[in-house]
């Protein structure tokens, strides 16, 4: 497997092509992201045009299990820039037509069943004087008009053209300056007959919002130590029905295949750094049953932990 990254003539525009699970890095630099992936092999390709007072992000993705944290002093628009999508962020599924708004700060969980291709636009302030909705408890989601949704679509592949066929254009301030006032005009048309999700997340669904963040905050905590589900219900002081649900709302599987993925990466993250044989490491994280262990490990990752192991720096 191989990993590429690549510049465009321009130096404000960057493609950045990933097979390799292991390599693959998210280049926005405002997004904390950590991911787990639910596939053996990938192909994300990453486009970045970054301009005075923005940047977009367009990436085709792969199937993943996703928490990220938008870094303080900025103002994020996701939209998806395909018409099937099949990934859901903080409870709510996401369909053609949605709108996420998020500043610094907010935090999400995600998931998206298969690749899709994402759209973001990002300004390096908060937005907060042109009647945009304000989210209440972060990376909010609003369905918006199919017109609406189209020209924010166009127009970030009009950006990207110009980045990647007239870059001396982006040069101009007067260039840059127009791009992100029809980019600040068009998301004032989407949000202008907008309909927030919110109120689709019952008083039940929050709660298991806090209840799967606990759960990564724990194993994070811990990460050699391998936390089961009755020491996590104990933890949390709720039921490991009560975690179940909550994992299965908000991670679409259930608990014992997440945290048994969680572990899976731990180990392959651990085995990559070297010095542990492949047994050791297995039996740290919880994995007694060596031969499922293999077996497991070589069904989500395409290659045994020895393979893995030799692989090491």
């Amino acid at each position: 497997m191989k990993t590429t990254n690549s510049l465009a003539p321009s130096s404000a525009l960057r493609i950045c092509c990933f097979d390799d699970v292991d390599q693959y890095r998210w280049c926005d630099e405002l997004v904390a992201l950590e991911f787990i992936p639910l596939t053996r092999k990938i192909s994300a390709r990453q486009l970045i045009v970054s301009l005075p007072g923005f940047h977009l992000i367009v990436e085709r993705t792969f199937p993943r299990l996703i928490d990220a944290t938008l870094l303080p002093g900025s103002t994020r628009i996701g939209f998806s820039m395909c018409d099937d999508v099949a990934v859901q962020i903080n409870g709510i599924d996401v369909c053609g037509t949605t709108l996420v708004l998020a500043y610094g700060g907010d935090s999400c969980v995600a998931h998206e069943n298969t690749p899709g291709c994402f759209a973001s636009v990002v300004f390096d302030q908060e937005i907060r004087d042109r009647g945009w909705p304000a989210p209440i408890k972060g990376f909010e989601i609003f369905t918006v008009s199919q017109p609406a949704h189209s020209r924010l679509r166009v127009l970030v592949q009009e950006i990207i053209n110009l980045a990647s066929q007239y870059p001396d254009d982006l040069r101009k301030p007067e260039v840059v300056e127009g791009m992100r006032e029809s980019l600040l005009a068009a998301a004032d048309e989407a949000f202008a007959d907008s309909v927030s999700l919110l109120g689709s997340r019952s008083e039940h669904t929050e709660r298991f919002l806090s209840i799967v963040k606990g759960i990564d905050e724990i194993i994070f905590a811990n990460p050699a130590n391998p936390i089961y589900s009755g020491e996590l219900a104990r933890a949390l002081g709720v039921s490991v029905r009560t975690i179940h649900t909550a994992v299965l709302q908000y991670r679409g599987m259930s608990l014992h295949r997440y945290l048994r993925l969680k572990r899976l990466w731990l180990v392959r993250q651990r085995l990559l750094s070297g010095n542990i044989s492949v047994k050791a490491c297995a039996l740290a994280y919880g994995f007694w049953h060596l031969s499922d262990f293999s077996r497991s490990y070589r069904t989500h990752f395409g290659e045994l932990p020895s393979e893995t192991l030799a692989l090491a720096h």
